[in-house]
């Protein structure tokens, strides 16, 4: 089968992480970086009909993550999927743990093995997937108040279970919960020693440690 053409859209409102120089997009997917806030602003005013409730260095936008795929459609028209991703990430070989082969089987991936995961999902550009997110009657309550309420990990992963499209959620991550990760790079791949065992993982969140991990 031919490639799949996938983006990953990340906007961003605050201070870059000390560790940006170090972050990439994975190989084989495309970026959008968005630090305009007043330009997402008025793409929410515009597409959704409300006022972004969210300010420069807030959490804010953890909210909208089930719905970047809707807000960006203009700017992903022509990939097969699009997803979200975190900068506290660091990417292995991607292509080994979520081959194309088995995204193509897909409506939504998550890398995490009980819900839709902020730091890296992916999701199928169409309109089903696209505007999922607007399908329970409550979404709005979620999305356009200042406060930080994480609904896409759960109620949205919920409502995904429930709408008959295909998911996958899985677990890459590796053990991701270490204050002290020892992780080391092999060409593509990303190893982490876990157990004293070198293991290889699709990715690693260093969420815990917030220091680059390599």
């Amino acid at each position: 089968m031919a490639a799949l053409n996938k983006i990953l859209i990340c906007p961003w409102f605050g201070k870059f992480p000390e560790w940006m120089s170090e972050f990439v997009i994975p190989d084989g997917y495309h970026g959008i970086i968005d630090t305009d806030l007043n330009g997402f602003k008025k793409r929410v005013k515009d597409k959704l009909g409300f006022d972004y409730p969210g300010e420069w260095g807030d959490n804010k936008l953890s909210d909208y993550r089930s719905a970047l795929g809707y807000l960006y459609e203009d700017e992903i028209k022509g990939f097969d999927f699009w997803g979200h991703a975190d900068f506290d990430v660091v990417w292995g070989d991607l292509d080994k743990f979520i081959p194309d082969s088995m995204l193509a089987e897909l409506d939504m991936y998550s890398s995490h093995n009980e819900y839709v995961c902020g730091c890296f999902s992916m999701y199928r550009n169409c309109k089903e997937m696209n505007e999922l997110f607007m399908q329970p009657g409550w979404w709005i309550d979620c999305m356009d108040k200042p406060e930080t309420n994480g609904w896409v990990e759960k109620e949205y992963s919920r409502w995904l279970e429930q709408s008959g499209l295909r998911y996958k959620y899985d677990f890459p991550q590796g053990w991701p919960w270490t204050q002290n990760p020892i992780l080391k790079k092999e060409d593509k791949g990303l190893f982490q020693l876990i157990k004293n065992e070198w293991v290889e993982i699709g990715l690693f969140h260093f969420r815990h440690s917030k220091r680059w991990p390599l």
